[in-house]
């Protein structure tokens, strides 16, 4: 056979059917029909929010292009990047679309509802696949089932089907972003921008799709250098991102979107921002228009702050309004703090309707909590569910859950996080008694009827005067979370002057989302900082330049090309950062039965029994089991690692024993300086130091 005829007839065939089989084909787009279909992206509401229109109308440009769009909690932002994303994808300027989002949590959440509608961006009969792409996604049980059928026809080619994915695509997160449309962390994205195998493969795989990125305004100064490299070489690439964010201060858009104009070879913008809020931002190789928005007229409110300065004023609070019906969050800074009001709480709460969510709980149970924070706090929980409950938790709430609630209480932190944290208050309308109202009622209806919103600010006295230990006299742990004292005290002045939260507020109405976070971030504060806590902010400053330097650092300098210029530390995905944080250290909690170690969290699918055992902890807290507790079930251990080897290559492995009350388990360990420590774990507590 010649060589020509064996191209043509045996090797382009075969070809054709190997990428068909890897589910990597690239899918026709479906056409763009106008604003009438937008509602199929938001079943539930009789038209498209503001930001939505502005997403089916505004112009878009020929070639690679970003958007950045600002409005509050609740205005529809990610169904306005799904309409962005299919609009430049129907006009053959992408393929597909990576949703990256902050946390693994999120990204499960946003995985469910692309999940319901990314069939609709693509042609009929095209077979598109939906990955969801982070380290634990194994234990997300949508993301399994959607993979199991993966070498199947799509449900017989049924478009309204939900999430499929091809068995190639979704076997390892270095060929997530092949597949047509992904959903993840935004460390899978990252990792395209650092000295890592197979990063070429993750370029690739985005270079083609509609980056969208949701809560911009949250990542600390590494993660944000590294966003803004990523930036930088997708638009280099010639690809299109959305960005999303509520509280984006103007010091950060303006270098992300810089970094993207950087990408296309445009000079940097030197323009002043309008401070109007919505905004939508649109930026391209020959253009950059910004237009205000109005917002969903559910979400426009006026939510009044109260400062609360006793812890014992904080308790009969929640007590009041949990006995009184309503239910109730209190946000707090740390683990220890959530488990003290846990504590205080526990007596005057039944059991029943105390709840307790943070991050030291085995990745098992903290899904069931999840769960079961959804079903009594979540968006179609009714008035039976939520009456006289009590959610008590840390950040992750308000990172993680979109979850409801009549009554918000926080400890003192930042504003962007308050804002957030009041974004959980009333965030969906209901009736007078907390149910929601149906789904058939038509919008105009559909109106809040609790009574008015408020959030408490539980935090030291207000003093003009402050000294170095103002918030830690306080908050002894939670002044290492949030070491910017300055930003706080401005926080407590910002809120106590405009005695609201107003969203999204009038370009200078007092409490404005806009004034609010410009007041803290944007020196726009009328007061001046206390000299003490300015040396605090000062110390960030510089630990936020460490940072940044770290990033430049490990980031790959994409203008020089894959050679030892661009970066000389070539490693694998483990060996480099997507974020600054604590070391920390992964433990698999094993509990003694029948003389032998079982995974502590059980499930019917046995492949994942060891994951949901696991957490991640302070590494300076816990270094490995004490010498004697190692001894203790040396022989179980062994019998573990030469079954299972990959569990305690790099891990720790942890064996357990049943306390003395059920639902708790005993273990022993020693802390990075050799000293030991007594362990427990508990389903109410999650693991304990003692």
């Amino acid at each position: 056979m010649a060589l020509a005829d064996y191209w043509a007839d045996r090797a382009r065939p075969a070809a054709r059917r190997a990428v068909t089989a890897s589910g990597f084909a690239v899918c026709r787009s479906a056409a763009y029909a106008g604003a009438d279909q937008l509602t199929d992206f938001i079943p539930y509401l009789s038209a498209p929010t503001p930001l939505q229109r502005y997403a089916a109308m505004a112009p878009l440009a020929d070639g690679p292009q970003l958007f950045l769009l600002e409005d509050v909690t609740g205005a529809g932002k990610t169904e306005a990047a799904l309409i962005l994303a299919h609009r430049l994808m129907a006009a053959g300027l992408a393929d597909g679309l990576y949703f990256a989002l902050p946390t693994m949590a999120t990204a499960n959440q946003m995985y469910r509802r692309v999940g319901g509608v990314y069939r609709k961006l693509f042609a009929k009969g095209e077979q598109p696949s939906l990955v969801l792409a982070h380290s634990a996604r194994q234990l997300v049980e949508d993301f399994g089932l959607s993979v199991q059928r993966g070498g199947e026809p799509y449900v017989k080619n049924d478009a309204s089907a939900s999430m499929s994915c091809n068995a190639w695509l979704a076997d390892s997160n270095k060929k997530a972003m092949l597949a047509q449309t992904g959903v993840g962390s935004i460390d899978q994205a990252l990792l395209a921008v650092l000295p890592v195998r197979h990063q070429s493969l993750r370029l690739i795989g985005l270079a083609s799709k509609v980056l969208v990125i949701d809560e911009v305004h949250s990542f600390d100064p590494y993660v944000r250098t590294l966003l803004a490299g990523l930036l930088r070489l997708h638009a280099a690439q010639g690809g299109s991102a959305v960005l999303l964010s509520a509280t984006v201060p103007e010091r950060i858009k303006r270098e992300l979107l810089n970094a993207y104009r950087q990408g296309l070879a445009q000079p940097e913008l030197n323009q002043p921002f309008p401070s109007a809020y919505p905004l939508a931002s649109h930026l391209s190789s020959g253009n950059f228009h910004q237009q205000a928005c109005e917002t969903r007229r559910e979400v426009k409110r006026r939510v009044r702050v109260e400062q609360l300065h006793d812890e014992a004023d904080v308790i009969e609070l929640i007590i009041r309004q949990a006995q009184a019906g309503r239910c109730v969050c209190w946000v707090r800074n740390t683990v220890n703090d959530a488990r003290r009001a846990f504590d205080l709480l526990k007596e005057a709460i039944p059991q029943d309707r105390l709840h307790l969510f943070h991050s030291r709980y085995a990745m098992g149970h903290r899904l069931e909590m999840e769960d079961k924070v959804l079903d009594a706090f979540g968006k179609d929980s009714d008035a039976a569910a939520r009456a006289g409950r009590v959610l008590l938790g840390t950040q992750v709430l308000e990172q993680s859950l979109d979850f409801d609630v009549d009554v918000m209480v926080s400890d003192l932190a930042p504003i962007d996080l308050l804002i957030q944290r009041a974004g959980r208050l009333q965030r969906h309308v209901r009736k007078v008694n907390g149910d929601p109202w149906p789904r058939e009622t038509v919008a105009e209806l559909r109106v809040e009827q609790r009574p008015e919103p408020v959030l408490y600010v539980y935090g030291p006295q207000p003093d003009d005067d402050a000294k170095a230990d103002w918030y830690g006299r306080q908050f002894p742990d939670a002044q290492y979370v949030y070491p910017d004292f300055a930003a706080l005290w401005q926080t407590q002045q910002a809120l106590l002057a405009a005695g609201c939260i107003v969203s999204p507020g009038e370009i200078c109405e007092a409490g404005a989302v806009r004034q609010l976070v410009e007041a803290v971030y944007g020196g726009a504060s009328e007061r001046e900082t206390p000299p003490a806590l300015q040396e605090a902010a000062n110390k960030c400053l510089g630990e936020a330049m460490s940072e940044r330097s770290m990033a430049l650092f490990n980031e790959l300098d994409w203008q020089k090309g894959y050679c030892e210029d661009s970066s000389k530390h070539w490693v694998e995905e483990t060996g480099v950062a997507t974020r600054l944080a604590d070391e920390t250290k992964l433990v698999y909690l094993a509990e003694a039965r029948d003389d032998a170690l079982q995974p502590l969290c059980q499930s019917a699918d046995s492949r994942v029994q060891w994951q949901l055992s696991a957490l991640r902890v302070d590494a300076k807290r816990l270094k490995e089991s004490s010498p004697a507790w190692k001894q203790r079930w040396k022989a179980q251990l062994d019998r573990l690692t030469q079954e299972l080897p990959w569990l305690s290559e790099y891990d720790l492995v942890l064996p357990l024993v049943a306390g003395e009350r059920a639902g708790v388990w005993l273990g022993q360990g020693v802390d990075a300086r050799g000293r030991e420590v007594e362990l427990q774990y508990s389903l109410a507590l999650g693991l304990l130091w003692k």
